[in-house]
């Protein structure tokens, strides 16, 4: 029955574009990629780095469905986990000025000073965590 294997084999292409072009889309809509380029001063590289995204969910979709092994090792899953940590730091940080975290609490704790400490104190506290479940 190689029909029924071409109806799943696109039911399955079909609903991983699904959740490619969502979570991408959610990434636009919070504008993480958008705010990366404007603050590292390279806005004119915007369409390559949605680009980039994209591709990544895409390969990250093929990853998933097909399971192969990725050769380079050691040094590849490092820079692996380092670029998946930058990118959850990110999306929390543009998740969390979104919803305008910050501006709220220094006024609903009427703190004029060390917002930039919290702030720090937030990402140091997400690393510590990061770490404590990786190495526990």
């Amino acid at each position: 029955m190689w029909w029924q294997n071409v109806i799943y084999a696109g039911v399955g292409l079909c609903g991983g574009l699904l959740v490619a072009g969502g979570l991408f889309a959610f990434l636009a809509l919070v504008g993480v990629i958008t705010r990366l380029a404007a603050g590292t001063a390279t806005a004119k590289y915007l369409t390559f780095y949605e680009d980039m995204a994209l591709l990544g969910c895409v390969g990250g979709n093929l990853l998933f469905i097909y399971r192969f092994g990725l050769p380079p090792g050691n040094l590849f899953l490092a820079m692996y986990g380092i670029g998946s940590g930058i990118f959850t730091g990110c999306l929390a940080a543009a998740l969390s000025e979104v919803v305008n975290m910050f501006p709220v609490l220094s006024e609903r704790v009427s703190l004029k000073k060390g917002m930039a400490g919290i702030m720090a104190m937030f990402a140091i506290g997400k690393l510590v965590g990061s770490l404590f479940g990786l190495l526990w």
